[in-house]
């Protein structure tokens, strides 16, 4: 048996979805270990049984899974993954596993579109996107309050002028109504859009 077969064999399902995750987008770099926990949150949100596996809970800085962090180490050990200027990126034997991996097409285009969504997202704007989004998971945060809330009005109109969140969700983030916010958007020459 060769050490890819071995491996495959091996393989957990979040370990799974962390590389079909650093396939996504063309193989772009996960931006970091926080966008890996937040995108392999939303992720599993869709999928309940790796939301079990996972296990997120809050932390200091929102959602965190000790879980998916200890898998994370094991396939930069094994090779699959590593760091490349604090990025994530597959290695060339994880570019060679990652194709093997079986999933459906929709779940595969959920991935994707979670990583096009977030991947290039600021750290606070991530921290917004996620806490505003889960507010469940904003209790044991060290930025939250001082940091995330006073700007989320700043912050949800950088996220929507970068397309990546719709007009009730930026109302949300910024705590104002549609109304407020269709104003705010024009005062500040930001074209209006569904």
């Amino acid at each position: 048996m060769s050490i890819e077969e071995r491996i495959m064999k091996g393989i957990t399902d979040i370990e799974k979805y962390i590389i079909l995750l650093a396939q996504a987008y063309n193989s772009t770099p996960i931006k970091g270990k926080l966008w890996l926990q937040k995108e392999m949150f939303l992720i599993s949100h869709n999928l309940p049984d790796l939301e079990e596996e996972c296990d997120y809970e809050e932390d200091l800085l929102g959602p965190f899974s000790e879980n998916l962090d200890a898998e994370f180490e094991q396939l930069e050990k094994v090779g699959i993954l590593e760091y490349e200027n604090n990025k994530i990126i597959l290695t060339k034997l994880g570019k060679e596993i990652a194709p093997k991996i079986e999933v459906d097409e929709k779940c595969k285009e959920m991935i994707e579109e979670i990583k096009s969504l977030l991947n290039d997202m600021t750290e606070d704007e991530l921290l917004a996107f996620i806490y505003f989004s889960y507010p469940e998971m904003a209790g044991e945060s060290v930025k939250f309050d001082k940091k995330i809330k006073p700007r989320r009005k700043e912050l949800a109109l950088s996220l929507y002028k970068k397309r990546k969140i719709s007009l009730g969700k930026t109302a949300q983030i910024a705590g104002i109504s549609i109304e407020e916010l269709i104003k705010e958007l024009k005062s500040k020459g930001i074209t209006v859009y569904q």
